[in-house]
């Protein structure tokens, strides 16, 4: 899983924390930094606070649950025992598996030098990035104020990072939808309007390719680290006694289930990018067919351009299904170990489980070899095909070992 650092700047300025984000964020357009978080906390002159998330759960909204959990971060998360009593007396629900990055920042003396509590007046920014961009972040921050870092546990990297890919997703659909709706405006729109609409829609667009091409980089990464990290669970199972077997088979069913979400997001983001190059193509075809000269010559080497995405997308989405099939007859295997653990009356549902889910892995493999090249329509029902599997595999065994406990 990718190590994950958060960085802490304080400001003796209301506003100061507010600038450093659009710092933050000018870094992350710029290539230099890849945000995957960050929490403002505010205080005004008259001690009034102001939070506000990546996720905007908590935008410019100055209330008593706010206060709470800005009193846990700046106290419990940032501050030391002094800082902690003070976050519990506010209220702050502070957990790894919360959803809210305030939230999440946790009791640590790394952040030494940080204030018990905010000022009146002044302000303070979490920033959570992967470690290989915390050098660059704090070259930044340092001249705005006082910075502090630390890694992030487990449990936190793991909340982080599910955090940020659900965000990701509400984004591209935000604009997906901003998409559709300027798209109709256009329709209706005088030749002046239609201009200013033409160029929101190619920096959406643009934002939208980015946006995808980002998450898909990260949900990568992290199947990358999932895989790793059950190849070496499969280690330890194969070294290990019998009485550690149980659980180590456990471990290794979570990684398997995560890895199968991950999938399906991946392939999500993939058949989005399909579609959106189909559409792409039609386009440029209708284009093409009315131009002339060294107009249409540009267009169709567009379109070319287009088309070979295209094909590369498809492919990458059979890919997939190729691994995916690997892992889940991994999955699988693991299951069966999981069973011959249990108990006989147990051990025998769970077996039945494993050998129906078995036979639909069996066909799954040889649609995926006979629609090699056949239209989305045969992929759509694959991966259809394979949550099904998975899930009615996943349930069974949930079932049984209820059942057996």
């Amino acid at each position: 899983m990718s190590e994950l650092s958060v960085t802490v700047l304080t400001t003796n300025s209301k506003d100061g924390a507010a600038k450093a984000l659009d710092t933050v964020k000018r870094l992350d357009h710029e290539g230099w930094i890849e945000l995957m978080d960050y929490a403002l906390i505010s205080k005004d002159e008259k001690g009034h606070i102001t939070a506000r998330e990546a996720d905007d759960e908590f935008a410019e909204k100055v209330t008593a649950a706010a206060v709470g959990v800005a009193g846990g971060v700046l106290g419990a998360g940032l501050a030391g025992p002094a800082g902690a009593v003070a976050g519990a007396a506010a209220g702050a629900a502070v957990g790894a598996g919360s959803i809210h990055l305030i939230e999440r920042l946790v009791p640590d003396k790394s952040f030494e030098g940080i204030p018990e509590s905010l000022t009146n007046n002044s302000s303070a920014l979490a920033v959570v990035v992967e470690e290989r961009y915390v050098e660059r972040l704090g070259e930044e921050l340092e001249k705005l104020g006082r910075t502090a870092q630390r890694e992030m546990k487990q449990a936190e990297r793991e909340a982080e990072l599910n955090a940020y890919i659900e965000r990701s997703k509400d984004r591209i659909k935000s604009l997906q939808n901003d998409i559709k709706t300027q798209l109709t405006k256009a329709q209706a729109a005088t030749e002046a309007e239609k201009a200013k609409i033409e160029a929101d829609l190619t920096a959406k667009q643009a934002e939208l390719k980015a946006s995808r091409e980002k998450l898909e980089r990260q949900i990568s990464a992290m199947n990358s680290d999932l895989k790793a990290e059950i190849r070496e669970m499969n280690f330890r199972l194969e070294m290990a006694g019998l009485s550690a077997r149980a659980g180590i088979t456990a471990g290794i069913d979570h990684l398997h289930r995560k890895l199968d979400a991950y999938n399906d997001d991946l392939e999500n983001l993939i058949e989005d990018k399909i579609e959106m190059l189909k559409e792409d193509t039609s386009q440029l075809k209708a284009k093409a067919s009315k131009a002339t000269g060294e107009t249409k010559t540009a267009i169709e080497k567009h379109l070319q351009a287009v088309e070979a995405q295209l094909r590369k997308e498809r492919v990458k989405l059979l890919d997939s299904f190729q691994e995916r099939l690997l892992q889940t007859k991994q999955w699988f295997e693991n299951l069966q170990v999981r069973s011959s653990l249990a108990k006989a009356e147990l051990r025998d549902k769970l077996q039945a489980s494993i050998k129906k889910a078995q036979q639909s892995l069996a066909e799954l493999k040889a649609h995926v070899r006979m629609r090699n090249r056949e239209d989305e329509r045969a992929w759509k029902d694959l991966r259809q095909g394979f949550n099904k599997a998975c899930k009615e595999m996943a349930d069974a065994f949930d079932k049984a070992e209820h059942e057996g406990s």
